[in-house]
């Protein structure tokens, strides 16, 4: 009976202690939450890996990945904010990085640009806030490439259009029964705000002068809605609620004949329909009236949210940031939607450019390079101010604070909304978008 009650006590002993230790390593584990709104299957099946690498390569951190819509996105964030529950890295759009960081919602992340190399970034996607960076793009989004049906253009004996004025002649000669010749979204949506922004700055128009005045109100918005609302006789009807991914969806019924979107487009194409891709071409963007053909580019970041709204392990955090956004990892994650997700890294992308067009494209290098083209660009935080001479976008170095909440609010795609489908006069809906975000800034300037 010793005997055995001293083996029982020797097993109890070791089964305590055995407990002991593994709950000492699970309080040592730290969980970052990582947020973000890439949801394609590709793309979700890069992070899986990833997280599986880096948890092996660091076994105290457990990462906890989840991925919404983009609309998902917004009112997570938001709602995590109030219940000061946020994720440590999660994806942060332009138009909010002002504000963000001027609450104290963001932690700053110029150490780890500075261990990447901060002059391995395509120039203006990073951008400083009252001289700290607070967000690191793993992305750039270029909506400004002009996708064409070949077959169809021939067969109608249009040229590539160069211009407005060409492009609107290749839409009505391409619209005929059930084919239509262009395509935009009109729906109360950011992607229709992204949409008449390019608009207004190929018209020669911006939303604020460098002084941060509103100036919506303009010639260069007259023309961009006066033109949306004349290319919407070549648009299928159900524009009204168009958003991004109709932009491509439509496009591969095989109905329409133009499509200024993003290379996501492309990719789809190769993967879903590759009768219709074989018959597309990417074109450059037309140009608009000022003189410029002017794209809409944004970088897609990931910032480390502070203590302030609910984050807790801020050097896991950083560590794992680090290693999502550079080297191999930007590379596979780059490659899965090629040639939609451009890598900002200078370095990256001309590995990603000829892997993307042998393993996506068919061996199309051209649209990789193209798609990879972010000249003459703005997007909504880089605008105020920019003036088109010469056939290029100058900057005025002026980041804009008051941008976010206009856009947040859905007024630019309300005031294409109004012209488009309510038949308000253009320069009448200029003036009322003007009043709207005039109000927005006099009360964030309060």
């Amino acid at each position: 009976m010793g005997r055995y009650r001293a083996r029982v006590s020797a097993g109890l002993v070791s089964s305590i202690a055995l407990a002991l230790v593994s709950t000492s390593a699970f309080a040592q584990t730290k969980v970052v939450r990582f947020l973000h709104n890439e949801t394609d299957p590709p793309s979700i099946e890069f992070y899986n890996k990833a997280i599986k690498d880096f948890e092996a390569a660091n076994p105290d951190i457990k990462i906890e990945m989840e991925a919404v819509s983009t609309d998902g996105r917004l009112q997570k964030v938001l709602a995590s904010i109030n219940t000061k529950t946020m994720p440590e890295v999660f994806k942060l759009l332009p138009e909010e990085r002002f504000e963000f960081a001027r609450k104290g919602y963001l932690v700053a992340v110029d150490d780890v640009i500075n261990e990447i190399g901060a002059a391995e970034y395509v120039p203006g996607s990073l951008v400083p806030v009252e001289g700290k960076t607070y967000d690191i793009p793993y992305t750039l989004g270029n909506y400004g490439v002009l996708w064409q049906r070949d077959d169809l253009l021939k067969a109608k004996g249009v040229e590539t259009p160069k211009n407005w004025d060409e492009l609107k002649a290749a839409a009505k000669t391409l619209t005929d029964g059930d084919n239509f010749g262009f395509i935009f979204p009109a729906g109360k949506n950011r992607m229709a705000s992204i949409y008449l922004s390019a608009m207004i700055w190929n018209a020669g128009g911006t939303y604020f002068d460098k002084d941060l005045n509103v100036t919506f109100d303009n010639p260069g918005t007259v023309k961009a809605l006066t033109f949306l609302k004349e290319m919407a006789a070549y648009s299928p009807s159900g524009i009204g609620s168009y958003s991004y991914g109709d932009m491509i969806n439509v496009y591969l019924t095989g109905k329409i004949g133009l499509d200024i979107y993003a290379p996501r487009l492309a990719a789809n194409a190769a993967a879903n329909t590759p009768d219709i891709f074989k018959n597309t071409s990417a074109k450059p963007m037309p140009m608009g009236p000022s003189g410029v053909a002017v794209k809409f580019v944004n970088a897609n970041s990931f910032a480390l949210a502070s203590p302030a709204v609910g984050s807790k392990n801020i050097d896991a955090a950083r560590k794992f940031l680090k290693f999502i956004v550079t080297g191999e990892r930007l590379e596979q994650f780059s490659l899965t939607a090629y040639p939609h997700l451009i890598p900002p890294l200078k370095s990256v992308q001309e590995k990603v450019i000829k892997e993307g067009a042998a393993q996506v494209l068919n061996g199309r290098e051209d649209i990789g390079r193209l798609s990879f083209d972010t000249s003459n660009a703005l997007d909504f935080e880089s605008e105020a101010g920019a003036v088109f001479k010469d056939g290029k976008v100058i900057r005025s170095g002026v980041v804009n604070p008051y941008i976010g909440s206009i856009v947040a609010r859905g007024i630019p795609a309300e005031v294409v909304q109004r012209v488009v489908l309510q038949g308000e006069d253009p320069a009448k809906a200029a003036a009322w978008g003007q009043e709207r975000m005039k109000r927005i800034v006099d009360d964030l300037k309060k």
